[in-house]
């Protein structure tokens, strides 16, 4: 069993709110002794989310200290745990490290708990803590895992379904085409014969989002024109709305969905990417943060769109369900994982400076263990 592990740590402050490698610094560190009701697992790849750069600017992630919130996909080697055994290929929360010790004790990082029916389901404490089913690991690779059937593939499952259904005669416009979310969003809308347009950000990455996702349709939002081209691939009007980005770009689509319409909101990629991250405050509501202003609830209840906003977590007792429909997908080829993998532990810095500084698609991920 191994002894030691390496660890990034927050090491140095942000200037101008620029994140760059050498916030960043590796150190080594014992691995506690593993007691009762705890397991060591070895971290094989990690999600690496938009709000990291945010949460660092804004003290949620000391300074000295890793971001312990991050979603990974890991190997359980040792255990005293019941609820995990060696050799599980489970999801958690995790630091930087290579190493960790879970505990299905545990509650969750940075967010609220668990329902009871997610914690039976799981049998831990944490939502995000969890035993993948073997057939699963057989099927897919851990990039896929953690992204078609972590929060990014069921955010966008559950989303259309509890806002929709979708039906073949609506049209669908997805914000935030390229991202993790969006790009598994308007497959799903594509496959349930909708007429779907995404959001590109130039000629070059809506030629992407068209011949990636086999969608009708992209709009370059920075192209300046952005209402003359919503109104031109939205003769009739938005039946659906899916929106991750919030801020300007929603207030000026919202204006184009139609009476009865309904609208998705699940992230604020805006404010993550924006130059300077918000300053710490009083935690808004979460249909705030995501980009429904005032502005936006007034043509909601003018127009009866019906609106939801909330984070998947609310749905994961019902994540069994959605794996098999999306595998479904996924093994006929009508649904695409689209990966963002950075091969390497002793990457993680660049790859966690270059998601503001570059251009991606899909979901940024580091694996850590090619095994």
């Amino acid at each position: 069993m191994p002894t030691k592990l390496r660890q990034w740590i927050f090491a140095r402050p942000m200037v101008n709110d620029v994140l760059g490698p050498e916030q960043f610094e590796l150190r080594e560190v014992p691995i506690p002794e593993l007691q009762q009701e705890q397991a060591l697992v070895r971290i094989k790849l990690v999600n690496i989310h938009s709000g990291t750069r945010a949460r660092m600017a804004n003290g949620m992630t000391k300074l000295g200290d890793t971001d312990k919130s991050n979603y990974a996909c890991a190997e359980v080697i040792q255990s005293r745990d019941g609820t995990f055994k060696e050799g599980d290929v489970v999801a958690c929360q995790a630091g930087w490290q290579d190493y960790q010790i879970v505990s299905s004790e545990d509650a969750c990082v940075g967010y609220g708990p668990a329902s009871d029916l997610t914690k039976a389901l799981n049998g831990t404490n944490s939502q995000w803590n969890y035993v993948f089913r073997p057939s699963m690991v057989k099927m897919w690779p851990s990039e896929v895992l953690m992204e078609m059937f972590g929060t990014s593939g069921l955010t966008a499952y559950f989303g259309l379904r509890e806002c929709g259904p979708l039906i073949p005669r609506d049209h669908v416009a997805i914000a935030g085409t390229t991202g993790s979310v969006g790009s598994i969003a308007a497959q799903l809308a594509r496959i349930a014969g909708c007429h779907v347009v995404g959001f590109g950000g130039g000629p070059e990455r809506c030629r992407w989002v068209v011949d990636t996702l086999g969608i009708d349709k992209c709009i370059d939002y920075r192209a300046g024109d952005l209402a003359e081209q919503l109104e031109s691939s939205f003769p009739q009007g938005i039946d659906f709305f899916s929106d991750g980005i919030g801020g300007a770009m929603t207030e000026t689509v919202i204006s184009f969905v139609n009476q009865n319409g309904r609208l998705f909101s699940y992230g604020s990629a805006a404010a993550y990417y924006a130059d300077k991250p918000d300053a710490p405050r009083q935690r808004p509501s979460l249909r705030r943060a995501f980009g429904i202003s005032e502005n936006v609830e007034a043509v909601l209840k003018k127009r009866n769109i019906k609106s939801e906003c909330w984070i998947v977590d609310a749905f994961y007792h019902e994540r069994l369900r959605a794996e098999d429909d999306l595998s479904r997908h996924l093994r006929s080829g009508a649904l695409k994982p689209v990966n963002n993998v950075v091969e390497g532990f002793e990457n993680l810095p660049g790859a966690v400076a270059g998601l503001y500084a570059n251009s991606r698609s899909g979901k940024l991920q580091v694996r850590f263990d090619a095994n």
